[in-house]
């Protein structure tokens, strides 16, 4: 069955090129996995009314078209939507609601731009990203615990050129608020362009009412 698309959102914790633990959790087996916080322009997307109707259909199929409807039954099960005022990280107080996903360690997913081609250098992908995603809602009932999950099928970067939301910065802003002062006593003029700049620049390019759901 083919993946829901997720509305474009924030990325928070990308952990999508190698499994890990969970340390708080020593027993779960290594994931892949990632946060996406939604806006009130995510909230409102056709996107995410055709996700709130997977999870309504996978409550349905692993629980019943009654208990679906049941606001009571409901109010005892963990989906997978959550509000943005749980966490304070930086960011999330502009945010209305976010999703994490997982996959399994065997299951890596798929990372791409927007174009299609493949993202393989993990360093390129990081917090603050708008970003989409593509998941599959499951049913589960384990343990006393019951609810609709999110499996992460892949993971497309829509715009990498964003303002990093993990505290770091990138390269291109890193040395903006420089002092250059030194530099004119080793003869070096900051506003010259310089050999591996100029070649760098030359390299061609391309090297729906889902039920009772609270959400």
């Amino acid at each position: 069955m083919a993946g829901i698309m997720t509305p474009v959102g924030y990325l928070y914790f990308p952990n999508l090129f190698e499994a890990r633990g969970n340390k708080q959790v020593p027993t779960q087996a290594a994931r892949f996995g990632a946060m996406l916080l939604l806006d009130k322009t995510g909230t409102g997307s056709q996107q995410y009314q055709t996700l709130r109707q997977g999870v309504f259909d996978a409550l349905v199929a692993k629980f019943g078209a009654a208990k679906a409807n049941d606001k009571a039954f409901l109010a005892q099960c963990r989906l997978p939507f959550r509000q943005a005022s749980e966490k304070t990280y930086s960011g999330f107080a502009d945010g209305e609601i976010f999703i994490a996903p997982w996959a399994a360690a065997d299951q890596k997913p798929g990372v791409v731009d927007l174009q299609g081609n493949n993202i393989l250098d993990k360093q390129s992908v990081f917090m603050g990203q708008l970003a989409r995603f593509t998941v599959r809602p499951f049913g589960y009932d384990t343990n006393g615990n019951k609810g609709v999950g999110l499996f992460l099928e892949h993971v497309q970067i829509v715009k990498a050129d964003m303002p990093r939301r993990d505290g770091g910065v990138s390269a291109e802003d890193a040395f903006k608020a420089a002092d250059n002062s030194q530099l004119a006593a080793l003869g070096i003029d900051p506003n010259a362009v310089t050999t591996a700049t100029t070649a760098y620049n030359n390299t061609p390019a391309g090297a729906a009412n889902a039920g009772g759901l609270p959400f």
